[in-house]
């Protein structure tokens, strides 16, 4: 026991605690710079801007980015060509670290579907103003004689009848058939007053 607090008390002792500790520092020195260098800790990179590309063209756009992609949605926009980048996070030109992931939104390559509306038995004017709130488009439209003016008769995709309720595919063209009133004409108007004096 006298050797071992006799040894704890040697210039040996400390000299050897003395090398452990640097060498523990050194250690852990190069550890955290090997880290830094492994996360790219500092360094940053500016945002390309991914709108309007194709999904085909993104792996070659990114290359020497610096930064990678995910696609996490899709959505459905009648005037852009399918499966092209529309909005993206972060956008672009933002500084961030080195390989971040940039989270993309895409256009739908097929369009949602979605129930057929009830156009028939209402006026032109409302069904027109229906199509568009649905997100359909107005096809033809085609008079023929009836006993109402400006009445739906028929509603039509792709020149067939398609009832209220059926699955279709926003963006879609619909066709009206609506009536047209052969005897369309003004009630005369009785012009006859008493009131009036005779002429001498």
């Amino acid at each position: 026991m006298k050797d071992l607090f006799s040894y704890l008390k040697s210039k040996t002792f400390f000299k050897h605690m003395a090398i452990a500790f640097v060498c523990l520092v050194v250690v852990l020195w190069a550890l955290f710079k090997l880290l830094g260098v492994y996360t790219h800790h500092g360094e940053t990179a500016e945002v390309p801007d991914f709108k309007g590309k194709s999904m085909a063209e993104l792996d070659n756009f990114v290359k020497d980015k610096n930064v990678g992609f995910i696609i996490i949605d899709s959505v459905y926009s009648p005037d852009e060509k399918p499966g092209i980048v529309i909005k993206q996070d972060p956008e672009a030109k933002s500084m961030v670290k080195h390989n971040r992931i940039i989270y993309l939104y895409v256009t739908s390559t097929q369009a949602p579907q979605m129930a057929m509306p009830k156009l028939v038995d209402r006026s032109t004017r409302q069904a027109v103003f229906m199509i568009e709130s649905y997100g359909l488009k107005l096809g033809k439209v085609t008079e023929i004689a009836a006993d109402c003016k400006g009445c739906v008769l028929k509603q039509l995709y792709k020149g067939k009848e398609i009832a209220a309720g059926e699955a279709i595919q926003k963006g879609s063209k619909i066709d009206l058939t609506v009536g047209k009133m052969e005897n369309d004409y003004s009630m005369p108007v009785d012009t006859t007053n008493t009131n009036i004096e005779p002429e001498e």
